[in-house]
């Protein structure tokens, strides 16, 4: 990738929010440190973690990492805290239990420097586990390569699968202050994609497609291992400003698309636990066509005998 850094040097900060990792912390804050570009601060808030991740930190004694401590309150509240004391321009988001490939923060500096008007900056990444096994999602409209792209109608992607994470992202402080955009507090899944289609619908994109942010499966407590079949509010509320004409017109075919897909995966999400009835009502909602073939095999899932049902529940 040829870099342009030379004409600017971003200030990035990194909030980690710390709740029970302590398996963990310690590799995710050094894939920050060892980053071939200095992070301007670390900023690891501890939301009331009970074990011993906080002293792991604090025993790294590393003078650009600060621990903020607070009573337990989830991880959006956490990251909020992080917002409001990075001193940065820009602030990127890496959870306890993922890390950062060493390219990943030059690249988000390279970005930066590359489409200063952008909203987000961000990265491909990579499921793993400790098993060794490893995943990249596929992209879709977007290519896999080491060329910076700018991105202009997100949804019309994202409504086809994600193409980044929350550790795979940076946000320039400006706007989340600015417009007053935060992570919803006291929601038990999806906050950060709501943070994420506010700030897509305002702005572009600049991305990377290559998988520079390793997603670790498995651990207890974490996004990927429990996803309730229910709604996420931040697709209600994208729901809510698409039936209000709030959204531009250049994205609402895309919005469509995505909050279709998305009702299509909460139901999966039902059918798997077994959850048929409720699966259904979201199955018969007319706004699940927009993606007829994902749609079409759920519903014959869903009428298969429970005994067998398993076995035609499509993949993600």
């Amino acid at each position: 990738m040829e870099s342009i850094l030379n004409q600017a040097q971003p200030r990035i900060s990194v909030v980690i929010p710390l709740y029970n990792k302590q398996a963990y912390v310690e590799r995710a804050v050094a894939s920050v440190l060892q980053s071939g570009y200095p992070a301007h601060d670390v900023i690891v808030v501890d939301d009331g973690s009970t074990d011993d991740g906080p002293q792991r930190v604090a025993a790294m004694g590393n003078a650009r990492v600060r621990l903020i401590r607070q009573s337990n309150g989830g991880v959006a509240a956490a990251r909020n805290r992080g917002i409001s004391e990075a001193s940065g321009d820009y602030v990127a988001f890496l959870d306890a239990d993922d890390y950062w490939a060493p390219e990943y923060l030059p690249a988000i500096a390279d970005l930066i420097a590359r489409f200063p008007e952008c909203g987000m900056y961000a990265t491909h990444f990579y499921y793993f586990r400790d098993d060794g096994f490893r995943r990249v999602p596929p992209l879709w409209g977007i290519k896999a390569t080491s060329r910076p792209q700018r991105i202009e109608r997100f949804f019309e992607i994202w409504g086809h699968g994600i193409f980044f994470c929350t550790c795979s992202v940076a946000v320039p402080v400006r706007i989340l202050r600015d417009f007053a955009i935060s992570f919803p507090e006291g929601e038990q899944h999806g906050e950060d994609m709501d943070v994420w289609f506010r700030i897509a619908e305002r702005w572009p994109i600049a991305y990377l497609g290559q998988p520079l942010v390793g997603y670790r499966l498995g651990v207890p407590g974490s996004l990927m291992s429990s996803h309730p079949g229910d709604f996420p509010p931040a697709y209600e509320r994208l729901a809510a400003r698409y039936r209000a004409n709030a959204i531009p017109r250049h994205h609402r075919k895309g919005v469509a698309r995505t909050l279709s897909v998305a009702r299509l995966l909460s139901a999966r999400r039902l059918l798997l636990d077994s959850e048929r009835r409720r699966a259904l009502k979201l199955l018969y909602d007319p706004s699940c066509l927009r993606a007829p073939r994902f749609w079409l095999r759920l519903f014959l899932a869903a009428h298969m005998p429970a005994s067998v049902r398993g076995h035609f529940i499509p993949a993600c």
